[in-house]
């Protein structure tokens, strides 16, 4: 039986580095979390067929979480003329629209759309919890908190049985420890670094730092940790109190990197 896995496209904040663009992933190459500028690249560099993650998870449409749609949905058009295999699953309130900026983008000069493009992908607006199937995964979505509608995952592989959650950008819950519940690995962003948080900077932005991601994984009884999303010159802090905190696997979403769940 094939293992189940996760792919690191990027890590980074909303400031990008040198050889790391913003947070994206894939779940067995097959599921897309987020896309981020470089998506394609990424993707191909990797030896990866972008055609190949035809279920794309966006967490919320902040522009450094959606910017890569546009050319993902260019180069569905340059390879196979359709939208159709796509399936787009995302916050209710946001996707459609974040869909559509994407898609006027990339086709702006596009006299006849319907003439351009023969099918259009198939969007699942999704808010609270809730479960939706698709192509052999089964989704688990919780509203997440952060400063714009946003989607945490839950996501397993009815193949292997392997489960990953993603929380996206988010500040704890007290819902995390049930949702995550033994997850495989716990994908967790730490925006604020080891911490502690600054509350009052974080009562507009609602992020998390590694205090919260150590608290989910310990409540979740995860059974790795992945810490992700925070700026370069914090992330050595965040990974060191991580480990310093937690008896299971912690590690950095290194760009590159494919983790076994």
């Amino acid at each position: 039986m094939a293992q189940s896995y996760v792919r690191v496209l990027g890590s980074a904040d909303w400031q990008p580095t040198a050889g790391n663009d913003h947070s994206c992933y894939t779940v067995c190459d097959r599921v897309l979390i987020d896309a981020c500028p470089s998506v394609v690249t990424n993707l191909l560099g990797q030896g990866v067929d972008p055609i190949n993650a035809s279920t794309i998870c966006f967490t919320h449409m902040h522009s450094d979480h959606y910017m890569g749609l546009a050319p993902l949905l260019l180069y569905w058009r340059v390879r196979t003329a359709s939208l159709g295999g796509l399936t787009i699953i995302g916050p209710k309130a946001t996707v459609r629209a974040g869909f559509e900026r994407a898609l006027n983008f990339a086709f702006h000069d596009s006299r006849d759309l319907s003439a351009e493009i023969r099918q259009m992908p198939r969007i699942i607006e999704l808010e609270g919890t809730t479960v939706c199937e698709v192509s052999g995964f089964r989704f688990n979505v919780m509203d997440s908190d952060h400063a714009v509608p946003g989607l945490c995952y839950r996501i397993e592989d009815a193949s292997t049985g392997a489960s990953v959650g993603f929380t996206g950008d988010t500040r704890y819950l007290d819902a995390f420890g049930g949702f995550f519940r033994e997850v495989d690995l716990l994908v967790h962003e730490v925006s604020f670094g080891a911490g502690p948080l600054d509350e009052k900077v974080n009562a507009a932005c609602r992020h998390s730092s590694a205090i919260e991601a150590v608290r989910v994984a310990a409540e979740s009884n995860a059974r790795a940790l992945l810490l992700t999303h925070t700026y370069e010159p914090k992330r050595a802090g965040a990974l060191e109190y991580a480990r310093s905190e937690l008896a299971i696997p912690v590690e950095w979403a290194e760009p590159g990197k494919v983790f076994a769940l």
